[in-house]
């Protein structure tokens, strides 16, 4: 009998411990969000607070605190996203992933985010590195806690979350300030020069991989605007708007800051202390992420080589040698004929492979194994004819000040790594920051963006706002009726004069007669479930494929191509996705995001992450920002954030890409609200977790 009961109680155990373990798969746990948690190293308690829609609100007696706070929350909340982002800077993302990465980390090491981050760490003065110790300690914490390193998303990679550095920080600042820059494949310079240069080819090529590895193609499309609508309750407001490329990793968090005397609501990137738009003190800022990457002919001496090992999941190692100073990275002249690099990135720089010795002859744990240097004696003093690739974060520096500033209330004098192009808004007053490609400082609508089109956007939010439309001060304060952020102005324009030149519905042939109905119904909103925008864009498209430009009705030749060019529109749409016209809806063209890596790695992990995005809707002529086929060189992305902040009081709404909550059975994580709204001034939830110095 005794021995029956031993085996139960056994067997009942393993039952336990493979639900746990089911558990835990299915669910993931939890990180510490009550009670006190001892840090090692911390210099004052900080208090951190969350409610039911994941609103955060840290409390600390100095900046000190409130990093360490902040760097546990990002931990706590978006801990995949801020470690994701960590690995790639410091190019070590083949240690997760494999020899698959591998060309994604040589690219990663030979831009030098984490080498500089760390350089510059190093010479910032101690109030900076306090803050960013502080940080570090804090994220450190939240990535120790089991909820965390426990998380969905690490498990299914089978991959386990390490303690941060104080320059991790900045790496992931100098990761983003780059991908920030303009895609290389749309810029006329460097494809000319890929076509005459198999080096800056094998650039291009490797820049792109890694773009569309951690879903940022890249920047050129935020827009930030300043309404005047103080003859409502709303008062001022400033509308900041960042496109997240195809990323399903929530891009900005959200938290209120407090300090004795002072309450900022910033919206940083997870794993940074950069904050792109928030408010302090009456004071709203919103950032165009923008930086400028150039290239140019070089036939100078090259840099001293910089050396770099890449290490793999399975051990094996590469060294890399670099080319790279503060003037630039060198890139080796090549044969235009020559097949660019597939395995290494396209700088002037070798590659050699080490495979690791026999285990028996491994150093001891904690030992050193170095490999000797390729010989750079028989180098010549000089690159020869090449390239040199130029951006402002191969130097030292970090825009960590010019965002303290602000969240302390003041306009920075000036930025290292991002151009700094935006608004600093409050009241009564607009200031441009830097030197925006578009924008407007007059009216009832200031603006900065990075892109013509956002004129049109600005026009629908100058148009009177309802007064049933705006909820109670408590709530949304600007969320318009939905038409009215998803409708083109451009197409509400364009589209009356492209119906009366295809004449009456009855004298068009059969085929056409039911795309003409779905447009001549057509309001000019982008409904992710609307058939007449998918019409509309592909017409234009095809209409642009035939004559070179978009319909001019001044045209007659345009006018007598309309019903030429809508009928090719009908047949591709019919012939990509199916003769059933409820199969062209415009969300299923535009796409969803995904979340980087676990979406596209196939089995379980797809299922798992499969994108819970709705899609975004829009255009990018609309208030809320969309992808457009007739636009293509003006594509904000498939994950734009929206951020609405009154400036009398801080009351602020975070929109985010998610646009209904993910389907039955599909695990999201770091997902954001689709809508969350933040009052600095609200009651602070008496559930707390409280962050202390370790006796």
């Amino acid at each position: 009998m005794a021995r029956f009961f031993l085996t139960l109680g056994v067997v009942l155990v393993l039952v336990a411990g493979l639900a746990a373990a089911a558990g835990v798969l299915a669910y993931g746990t939890q990180p510490s969000r009550e009670g006190p948690l001892d840090v090692a190293g911390l210099a004052a308690p900080v208090s951190l607070a969350w409610d039911d829609s994941g609103r955060v609100w840290v409390e600390g007696p100095d900046e000190g605190a409130l990093a360490a706070g902040l760097g546990y929350a990002h931990a706590a909340d978006h801990g995949w996203t801020a470690a994701l982002w960590r690995q790639a800077a410091s190019g070590r993302l083949a240690e997760w992933f494999g020899d698959d990465a591998r060309a994604l980390d040589l690219h990663a090491r030979a831009l030098g985010f984490e080498a500089l981050a760390r350089r510059t760490y190093e010479q910032l003065a101690d109030g900076d590195r306090a803050v960013l110790d502080a940080y570090a300690l804090g994220a450190s914490a939240g990535f120790a806690e089991p909820g965390v390193a426990q998380g969905t998303a690490f498990i299914v990679a089978d991959v386990v979350p390490t303690g941060w550095r104080p320059w991790d920080p900045l790496a992931v600042e100098r990761l983003h300030a780059y991908l920030a820059a303009p895609s290389l494949a749309a810029d006329s310079t460097w494809t000319r020069a890929a076509q005459a240069d198999s080096a800056v080819a094998a650039f291009v090529q490797a820049d792109s991989l890694f773009r569309d590895f951690l879903g940022f193609p890249g920047g050129g499309y935020d827009r930030v605007y300043a309404l005047d609508n103080s003859p409502g309750r709303a008062g001022r407001t400033l509308v900041q708007q960042t496109s997240a490329g195809t990323s399903a990793n929530a891009f900005l968090a959200a938290a209120v800051l407090r300090m004795p005397g002072r309450t900022a609501v910033a919206l940083t990137i997870p794993g940074t202390l950069v904050s792109p738009t928030g408010w302090s003190g009456g004071l709203g800022w919103g950032l165009l992420l923008s930086s400028d990457l150039r290239l140019e002919p070089y036939d100078g001496p090259a840099p001293v080589p910089v050396y770099s090992r890449v290490v793999e999941r399975d051990g094996d190692e590469t060294l890399l040698s670099v080319t790279r100073d503060e003037t630039g990275l060198v890139l080796r002249a090549g044969r235009p004929d020559a097949e660019p690099a597939t395995d290494s990135t396209a700088a002037d720089s070798t590659t050699q492979r080490l495979t690791p010795p026999d285990p028996a002859r491994r150093p001891a744990a904690g030992g050193a194994r170095r490999a000797a240097p390729a010989d750079t004696t028989a180098r010549d003093s000089t690159a020869g004819s090449g390239w040199r690739v130029r951006w402002s974060g191969f130097g030292l520096g970090t825009d960590l000040g010019a965002f303290r500033a602000l969240r302390a209330g003041r306009v920075p004098g000036m930025f290292a790594l991002l151009d700094g192009d935006g608004l600093a808004v409050t009241q009564s007053q607009t200031r441009l920051l830097g030197a925006p490609p578009v924008a407007s400082a007059s009216g009832a609508v200031a603006f900065a963006a990075q892109d013509s089109l956002a004129r049109w956007a600005a026009q629908a939010l100058r148009a009177p706002v309802a007064r049933d439309s705006l909820q109670a001060d408590s709530t949304l304060f600007l969320l318009d009726a939905a038409d009215r952020d998803l409708a083109s102005g451009w197409a509400r324009e364009r589209l009356p004069g492209l119906m009366a030149a295809l004449g009456a519905r009855d004298s068009l042939p059969d085929v056409l007669q039911a795309p003409f109905s779905y447009l001549n119904g057509w309001d000019g909103a982008y409904r992710a479930d609307g058939i007449a925008p998918s019409l509309f864009e592909w017409w234009m498209e095809s209409h642009r494929d035939v004559t070179g430009h978009l319909p001019d009705l001044a045209d007659s030749l345009d006018v007598e191509l309309l019903p030429f060019t809508l009928r090719i529109a009908r047949a591709e749409l019919r012939d990509r996705f199916g003769p059933l016209p409820s199969s062209w809806r415009w969300g299923r063209l535009q796409g969803r995001p995904l979340y980087p890596i676990l979406s596209d790695r196939g089995g379980a992990a797809a299922r798992r992450f499969r994108e819970p995005f709705g899609p975004p809707g829009g255009h990018p002529t609309s208030p809320l920002p969309g992808p457009s086929f007739a636009f293509p060189d003006a594509h904000p992305g498939l994950a734009v954030w929206s951020v609405r902040t009154r400036l009398r009081d801080g009351l602020t709404e975070v929109v985010s890409p998610s646009l209904r909550p993910p389907p039955s059975g599909v695990v999201a994580f770091d997902d954001a609200a689709p809508v969350l709204v933040i009052d600095p001034s609200a009651p602070v939830p008496p559930a707390r977790l409280t962050l202390r110095p370790r006796p």
